[in-house]
């Protein structure tokens, strides 16, 4: 008998043995991991979608809408030189630079979004909640340090994509639990702890990682083909101020589109790092969120809530 209370002393499906189910967030095996995924959206979709509407589609809508009507040539070039072609095409040095610092502000505001539907998520799956208000607050308070994490990120990705492609493939496993990491190890680096992690148990969280990568690809390849393919449309249709006009609003309809899929992929991403400290640590959805809090759960309660939400248990003397 171990003291252990998330050992499972029976056989799993995966070498560690470790939580036979029942918490939320925490699992064993694939089947575990994938009911407890879908448990989240059905459980947080509302929060969860308000905050990634709010942080993460309208900013990406607005950066959307300024590339295309700003930053795009104004009339069809057709020249063989690309000297001639870049200097016809470049938006100026001041769209550039306005360009490139909305990307970086939307790339800050969309990481801060990112960890406040974590936090939530995570909060609701112990029992607690957050309001929109302090959700926020706990993603800019955390922004600033997860946005420079974010920048090495892309730019390790970057780098291993242009060299021979597989490179920038493990990057992107690799470093798919930074925005969780953040959430919970506050004191640690969540590019380190990402690669630490998916690297515990390899095979495993590449089979369902690859599954989340899968979805958010094919998810952002479709709707922004089907995007152009309408916005190409109304060009060749309508006036020049129309065609501008509707542009921007299938932009938003495509945005919203894709806040389905970026609900279930955080929701994955967040069951696969608590299984992934599950396997090694006696974690659950309310420690985890207590961890998240800055607040250790008393008595080592392991119940529903978290402290300083109801249902959390009373502090002891």
């Amino acid at each position: 008998m171990s003291d252990d209370p998330y050992w499972n002393s029976g056989q799993s499906e995966e070498p560690s043995g470790r939580f036979s189910g029942g918490d939320p967030l925490v699992t064993d095996a694939f089947e575990g991991w994938w009911h407890a995924s879908f448990d989240v959206v059905q459980r947080s979709w509302r929060t969860v979608g308000l905050i990634l509407l709010i942080g993460v589609v309208l900013p990406r809508w607005v950066l959307g809408a300024y590339n295309n009507n700003v930053r795009a040539p104004k009339q069809d070039i057709v020249v063989t030189d690309w000297g001639a072609f870049a200097r016809e095409y470049s938006p100026g040095a001041l769209a550039g630079f306005i360009g490139l610092v909305l990307t970086l502000a939307v790339l800050y505001v969309s990481g801060s979004a990112v960890l406040a539907a974590v936090r939530t998520a995570a909060a609701e799956a112990a029992g607690g909640f957050l309001s929109l208000g302090e959700a926020f607050s706990f993603g800019f308070k955390r922004g600033g340090r997860f946005f420079l994490w974010l920048l090495l990120a892309w730019v390790t990705i970057a780098v291993g994509l242009v060299l021979c492609v597989l490179p920038g493939l493990w990057a992107v496993f690799a470093l798919s639990l930074m925005a969780p990491a953040a959430v919970f190890e506050a004191h640690r680096s969540p590019y380190a702890r990402s690669v630490q992690l998916t690297h515990s148990a390899f095979w495993p969280a590449l089979g369902r990682l690859v599954i989340v990568v899968l979805v958010a690809v094919a998810a952002n390849l479709v709707i922004a083909l089907v995007g152009l393919l309408l916005a190409g449309l109304w060009h060749a249709v309508f006036a020049g101020w129309l065609a501008a006009v509707l542009t921007i609003v299938t932009e938003a309809v495509m945005a919203l589109l894709l806040l389905a899929p970026m609900i279930w992929i955080l929701s994955a991403a967040l069951c696969t790092y608590a299984w992934l400290r599950g396997r090694t640590e006696s974690v659950s959805a309310t420690s985890l969120s207590a961890e998240a809090s800055g607040a250790a759960a008393p008595g080592g309660y392991t119940g529903p809530g978290e402290p300083g939400h109801p249902g959390s248990p009373s502090p002891t003397p």
